[in-house]
């Protein structure tokens, strides 16, 4: 059959069609595939919020669980009952009590100071807070007393500190300003912590320098906004810098604050924030609950827990707080001096002149009396209540239960000074090396000579003794001048 040249155009022009309407399809399941790409991409990037806060309404209800002020409590000292607190008792709290979502911070204040068995104790409450799931830990009073390379050393090990206004010497900052926590549903907190920059110079350790509040916030929170859905603040600060940060940033949902008088049970609103408070040596465990509406609102409410002293102790925590034990018996941490007679051991050539601690078996002779009473009190068995419960070790139990602890002459150990353990009479007298030997008639060069005599609360104070009252108490250990008044008065009748 022989083709028309018409008929040939025809097929070649079908074929160029057919071809153009190939390469068309092609092109259209390319560019598809790039969109669907492009749209799984941005759906991702919107996610990981790359491109600010998306819309993400809250849970129905998530709870924020605030603590403050433990001061170096790993655990209540158990010198009374009824006490409460410790880091087992609140796990136990918190475990019982956390919802599917929650945030779990601290105020600040977490150690009791600086010094080498306080900041043993430190890394051992951090140990049990990473256990507990702490999300961040602020930075507050007692923490920047300690030196900026043991802050480092504890940023190492520990990653729940924040603070946006705590520098180094370098002018960085020593922790991170802000940590963001989500929630089940994507729902983005974030938390930053601040601390009031109204220091004296003897309150802030070497190396370490304290911004304003407002100028770190002013910095931090328009890149933490971004990052968040709902921001919280730790403030280590008193109620009235707390409110004045209240007004000025309006971007904070909630402020948890800590250098204050009293914790709060129900939430304060000032400005576009809700406050709430806490204090009192971990004692207590603070809960405010945000619940979201169907009108699309939040509404909050809360409460203030006791850790008291009948519940069970988490196994996991008690058995951290019996290591920080063993290791306090392992270190021996040997005292500071801090003494009127120096800072320093008492040296060879004063030690025949120098007043010293000497033990109660050398007030038995001429006190024959008073020290058969002290014999059958409890200050004759003080040391040994610690050893029942392993605290012998502990520098801030110790200091109350034996003689002269941190004096130059004072209690070192069990073993290097045994004649000054328990609470005897040198406790409240003062050092009896110079006044037995007056009244032995030994020569002792001094010109002058005063039995000093301690105030009770200095041990028996309200923490640790709440139900003190002198008057009862000295009933339980007269002796001396009132000793001879109340025979003769039993006399007489």
């Amino acid at each position: 059959m022989v083709l028309k040249e018409h008929d040939t155009t025809n097929i070649i022009n079908m074929r160029k069609n057919s071809i153009l309407a190939s390469g068309r399809a092609k092109v259209k399941i390319i560019v598809t595939s790039i969109i669907i790409v492009i749209l799984i991409l941005l759906f991702f990037m919107k996610k990981q919020g790359v491109f600010g806060a998306g819309k993400v309404n809250p849970p129905e209800l998530f709870s924020i669980f605030y603590t403050c002020d433990t001061s170096g409590h790993i655990e209540p000292c158990g010198c009374v009952g009824g006490m409460a607190g410790g880091l087992s008792r609140r796990q136990t709290y918190l475990v019982q009590s956390k919802p599917s979502d929650f945030l779990l911070v601290d105020a600040g204040d977490v150690t009791a100071g600086y010094r080498p068995w306080e900041i043993l104790e430190l890394e051992y409450i951090l140990k049990g807070y990473e256990q507990m799931g702490y999300h961040a830990v602020n930075v507050g009073r007692r923490e920047v007393l300690i030196k900026y390379d043991d802050l480092k050393n504890l940023k190492n090990q520990y990653s729940q500190f924040v603070s946006a206004n705590l520098q180094g010497p370098d002018g960085k900052l020593v922790f991170e300003p802000f940590v963001v926590v989500k929630l089940s549903n994507g729902y983005r907190c974030g938390i930053i912590g601040i601390l009031d920059d109204n220091l004296q110079e003897d309150e802030i350790g070497d190396g370490l320098t304290v911004t304003p509040p407002s100028d770190a916030l002013s910095k931090y929170l328009p890149e933490l906004k971004k990052k968040s859905d709902y921001i919280v603040l730790l403030a280590f600060a008193d109620q009235d810098k707390i409110k004045e940060i209240a007004k000025q940033f309006f971007e904070v949902d909630v402020i948890v604050g800590g250098d204050v008088h009293q914790a709060t049970s129900m939430p304060l609103k000032e400005n576009h924030s809700i406050l709430v408070l806490n204090t009192d040596k971990g004692k207590n465990v603070g809960r405010l609950n945000v619940r979201y509406t169907s009108e699309d609102e939040l509404k909050y409410d809360g409460e203030i827990f006791v850790i008291a002293e009948s519940m069970e102790r988490d196994e996991y925590l008690a058995q951290l707080v019996e290591e920080y034990k063993l290791e306090l018996k392992e270190r021996q941490f040997r005292p500071l001096k801090d003494d009127e007679e120096g800072l320093s051991a008492i040296s060879a050539m004063r030690s025949k002149n120098a007043d010293k601690y000497i033990g109660p078996e050398s007030c038995e002779e001429c006190h024959e009396k008073a020290y058969k009473i002290w014999e059958e009190s409890k200050h004759a068995n003080a040391f040994k209540a610690l050893e029942e419960k392993n605290d012998h070790y502990n520098p801030k139990c110790v200091q109350c239960h034996v003689v002269g602890y941190m004096a130059s002459d004072g209690y070192i150990s069990q073993e290097l000074t045994p004649k000054l353990k328990n609470v005897s009479c040198e406790s409240c007298h003062g050092r009896g090396d110079h006044h037995v030997k007056l009244e032995s008639d030994k020569e002792v060069k001094i010109e002058q000579l005063g039995m000093k005599q301690t105030d009770c609360i200095t041990c028996h104070d309200e923490e640790n003794s709440p139900e003190f009252n002198e008057e009862e108490y000295w009933e339980k250990i007269t002796h001396g001048l009132d000793e001879e008044k109340a025979e003769t008065k039993e006399q007489e009748n």
